[in-house]
């Protein structure tokens, strides 16, 4: 039986989108769910099928919306805007190649945890911060959200204190990859969260 005081919480990383396939940083641009996203929700949705989800939240963002209704289809979604990806700033749209002459991108990539990116964009600790807070106002029972890779690590980050350190070559500093629409589950009790697994992408695996 599920303790009643016990949230038991999902996260899912959206399908892949044709700017992932081409190394593009799509922050907050609203870029479709590609077609091997599509096959990727398929294969969760197969996998997720007659397993009660909860709730159901996703980021406002296309991407993870459209991967939501794709895995749970006819199930109520709710979207949150903070569920979003990092906001990237000027950067929105470049691939890693593109800006390694860039000053205000090595400037950045000093700390991306705490500098906002340049242009307008956040830090890893502001987008940490946001998903935190919507996290903590979730009520106990079982949740699913579908949001975005550097969301659901900074998230963690926050989470449980983890580093957050510069990758060389890399514009996220994390050095754990994370699979399109992979599994990520949480626990928080008392104010006590417990991560119980973390990119978990059988489905994918499988296929």
């Amino acid at each position: 039986m599920t303790d009643p005081h016990t949230l038991h919480l999902t996260l899912v990383r959206h399908g892949a989108t044709d700017w992932n396939g081409a190394g593009r940083w799509q922050g907050w641009t609203d870029t479709p769910l590609g077609a091997l996203g599509e096959t990727q929700a398929a294969h969760l949705h197969a996998r997720l099928r007659g397993r009660p989800p909860g709730r159901v939240y996703s980021s406002d963002l296309s991407r993870a919306a459209r991967t939501a209704e794709l895995t749970l289809p006819g199930q109520p979604l709710t979207l949150d805007a903070r569920l979003r990806e990092l906001n990237f700033g000027q950067f929105e749209g470049v691939t890693t190649s593109d800006v390694q002459a860039d000053p205000a991108y090595h400037d950045w990539q000093r700390d991306p945890w705490t500098l906002p990116a340049p242009g307008g964009g956040e830090s890893l600790q502001q987008v940490g911060g946001r998903l935190q807070d919507w996290a903590d106002e979730l009520s106990p029972g079982r949740v699913i959200a579908f949001t975005h890779g550097a969301a659901i690590r900074a998230l963690l980050c926050t989470l449980f204190g983890w580093p957050a350190r510069p990758v060389p070559g890399y514009v996220l500093p994390f050095n754990y990859q994370l699979a399109h629409t992979s599994l990520t589950t949480l626990t928080r009790t008392q104010d006590r969260w417990t991560l119980v697994t973390y990119n978990d992408h059988a489905h994918l695996e499988e296929s």
